[in-house]
């Protein structure tokens, strides 16, 4: 839930950015050889610009989308990320009743070898070129790869985490200056590696600038327009903000040395966790870069023995094991290794590979000045506007518009500037009110008319309710039959509500959801797929509650009449329709929290309070905890006190399970421990063929919800509007998905 409430900050602090709209250009132009039209510029709206540009170490959801453009994926995954192992042949696939080719920069070959081991045999095309002219080779692809995996590496992607073979042994002998001065402790006396100067400069700038930047979090966390109250101390804050271990006394340092502990004092990656302020801001630059200084402290492997270059088009990496993800990684973009790096450096045979180990401090550099072999080229960052051109060497065809500038923009003007004339693209928060406002600029037309079109997508995540099994559970034994009854009689009734609650909250814009996935992943169950069912719409005998064409108060009825044969098989006392009496470690009575804001705004709310009405009719107390202060809702359930309480995950492009729901899951917080459930968790990670994966992931999803600790709610609707009196709307890509936008296929979108 961490990535939710950053999220929610991150849009907070979009609202109050400064905004600087660049005005597009409606007049006729000539069309040149390099595509496009020679005046025009497609004027695109973002928030959040940080200006890291560069794609080893770009962070903002912003920043992303400008590296998108000047770069390419060596990588490329469908509508429902499935990966595209023959991007240069080109891969035709099957969505929503319409095939598309998907064509990319590589084929990745995989092969599980009889040792164990997988290889990824990977080959590039012959024609890419880098914005500069530079062709692309394998060899910048090996300079990208040693870049992610070195040790002083502090961007945000973890390919160095992966089992590839020899990369332990290679970052071996090797940790940040900040990393050996933060765990050695402030009564350090071994300067074997650092001098006392550096020590007492590290802990000086922690007490001050580090103390300052935790501050600041418990001051947001703090403010009652936060949902939070003057008096939370700073554990309490810092349990919000997913640290939920500091002892009751802490103070803010101890809330900032708690963090540099969890990044391995990283300064870069701890920016993650601002409330506003950057630490760079805050702490001197000399110490603020021993985060990303290399200190040797043993021997180390000269390179590593997975990654094997096979000629100037085609290498191979080789890992221990399977590991479904590992795919997923070579999705990275392919920087110029000289550009990026230093070209004497790099010498392949000899373990030379465009930089000093420890040492990216040239392609840190070019942060601001990204160079790709994207559609466009990165021109320049003003004003709060990013410039980019037409890549005429595109390798899927030069773009048909000539400029794209990439604008921070408030959430408030997106619409109207669309509208307006100042904005071509935009993605506001999608809702109700945005449908109804949209609708009325087209002059009552709907979402998509003669001035605006809407283009509608699956959230790459959903809502969900979830239960403690610990908490809620019979004679303290939470995987019995009972226990699992026992949750399966409270979800039965609230899961009757969800499409009148959803339809009032959401109108058409999201939809009621059954396993717990989002809808946009390719594993997600389809309705026509063998087995499908409605959660929780059978009684404790496996019969149907619901028929079709039934009314809405008949299926409330049907809901109560289920959840009594559930109640009574978890040992309740059950007689003329009422639950009198609770078996030993259950009770009559149980509460959900919702951070409703104190004021019942929240999708799942109003299903709740629905949901405890009828509970009341059959002597069961349901309560619903509308908890004003957002902090208090995470500590809740991450501090396992919360019976049961309602969420939010944002998926990733792989659906692996472990996380949430292996009984070793960092996030496990529905208390599940279920050796099946385990068993498929694990086979999943360790298959490669994503059809035997989504029978393994429907198979275990059926044990979740056989266990009653999730009940799926809603999956809402993201969306992307359009200038219909600027933009060509039939060259804007359609049937779009979380993971395949209008931005793949930049090249191809038209102004009028």
């Amino acid at each position: 839930m961490l990535v939710t409430r950053r999220k929610m900050l991150g849009l907070s602090a979009a609202t109050m950015g400064a905004l600087a709209l660049a005005a597009c250009n409606n007049g006729g132009g000539s069309t040149t050889d390099e595509g496009g039209s020679s005046d025009k510029a497609l004027v695109v709206a973002t928030s959040g610009l940080e200006g890291k540009f560069c794609p080893l170490f770009t962070a903002s959801a912003a920043d992303q989308d400008v590296v998108s453009f000047n770069n390419v994926a060596l990588l490329i995954t469908d509508r429902m990320a499935e990966p595209i192992y023959n991007g240069i042949d080109g891969e035709t696939k099957e969505y929503n009743g319409t095939e598309y080719t998907y064509n990319g920069p590589a084929n990745v070959t995989l092969t599980e070898q009889a040792d164990g081991t997988v290889t990824y045999d990977v080959q590039i095309r012959d024609d890419l070129k880098f914005h500069d002219g530079t062709p692309m080779t394998i060899d910048d692809v090996i300079f990208t790869l040693y870049a992610y995996v070195d040790p002083t590496y502090d961007g945000s992607a973890t390919l160095y985490s992966n089992d590839i073979q020899g990369l332990a042994e290679y970052r071996s002998g090797m940790s940040t200056l900040a990393s050996l001065i933060g765990n050695a402790g402030r009564d350090n006396t071994d300067f074997t590696y650092f001098t006392q100067e550096q020590q007492d400069a590290f802990w000086a700038a922690v007490d001050d600038g580090g103390t300052k930047f935790a501050q600041e979090i418990v001051d947001y966390m703090k403010d009652p327009a936060n949902g939070g109250s003057e008096d939370m101390t700073v554990a309490e804050a810092a349990a919000g903000w997913n640290y939920p271990d500091l002892p009751a006394d802490a103070t803010a340092t101890d809330f900032f040395e708690a963090i540099g502990a969890a990044y391995d004092w990283n300064f870069a990656a701890c920016e993650a966790e601002t409330a506003g302020t950057a630490l760079s801001e805050l702490i001197p630059e000399d110490v603020y870069n021993m985060g990303s200084q290399g200190v040797e402290t043993g021997d180390a492997a000269a390179n590593i023995s997975g990654i094997v270059r096979n000629d100037d088009y085609s290498m191979t990496i080789t890992t221990n094991g399977i590991d479904a993800t590992m795919i997923y990684q070579l999705s990275l973009a392919p920087c110029c290794k000289s550009y990026y790096g230093d070209p004497d450096l790099y010498d392949y045979e000899n373990n030379s590979f465009g930089f000093p180990k420890g040492d990216l401090s040239i392609a840190r550099s070019h942060n601001g000045s990204p160079m790709g072999s994207g559609a466009f080229k990165f021109d320049d960052y003003t004003n709060g506007t990013v410039h980019l051109s037409a890549n005429a060497d595109y390798y899927k065809g030069a773009p048909k518009v000539s400029n794209l500038n990439v604008v921070e923009s408030q959430e408030a003007d997106l619409i109207t500037g669309v509208q307006a004339g100042t904005l071509d693209v935009a993605a506001p928060s999608y809702s109700m009110e945005v449908a109804d406002q949209i609708t009325e600029i087209n002059g009552g037309e709907g979402v998509t008319g003669s001035v605006i079109s809407t283009f509608l997508h699956d959230y790459r995540g959903y809502g969900y309710v979830a239960a403690a099994a610990n908490k809620v559970c019979v004679n303290n034994e939470p995987g019995s039959d009972a226990s699992k009854a026992l949750r399966k009689a409270l979800f039965t009734v609230i899961a009757a509500y969800r499409d009148s609650g959803i339809a009032s909250y959401y109108g058409d814009t999201a939809s009621v959801l059954n396993y717990p996935i989002s809808t946009s992943s390719w594993a997600s169950p389809n309705v026509t797929d063998p087995g499908y069912q409605v959660c929780y719409s059978t009684d404790a005998s496996g019969n149907p509650l619901y028929t079709d064409g039934m009314s809405d108060d008949d299926k409330y009825a049907a809901a109560l009449e289920g959840a009594l044969t559930w109640f009574e098989a978890a040992g309740f006392t059950v007689a003329d329709g009422q639950v009198t009496a609770a078996p030993a470690g259950a009770k009559l009575e149980y509460q959900c929290n919702v951070g409703a804001g104190g004021q019942g705004d929240h999708p799942t709310f109003m299903i709740l309070q629905e949901a405890a009405d009828a509970f009341a009719q059959i002597g069961i107390t349901f309560t619903v905890n509308d908890i004003a202060n957002a902090s208090d809702l995470f500590a809740s359930y991450q501090s396992n006190q919360a019976e049961l309480w309602c969420a939010a995950w944002q998926s990733t492009a792989d659906p692996d399970m472990y996380q949430l729901y292996h009984s070793n899951g960092s996030t496990n917080y529905y208390m599940i421990d279920d050796a099946d459930l385990d068993e498929l968790i694990e086979a999943g990670r360790q298959s490669l063929d994503t059809e035997s994966r989504k029978t393994i992931y429907k198979e275990a999803m059926d044990i979740i919800l056989d266990w009653g600790v999730e009940l799926p709610v809603y999956q809402r609707s993201e969306c992307t509007i359009f200038s219909t009196e600027r933009v060509n709307i039939d060259s804007v890509v359609k049937d779009q998905t979380p993971y395949w936008g209008w931005k793949d296929e930049i090249e191809k979108l038209e102004l009028k």
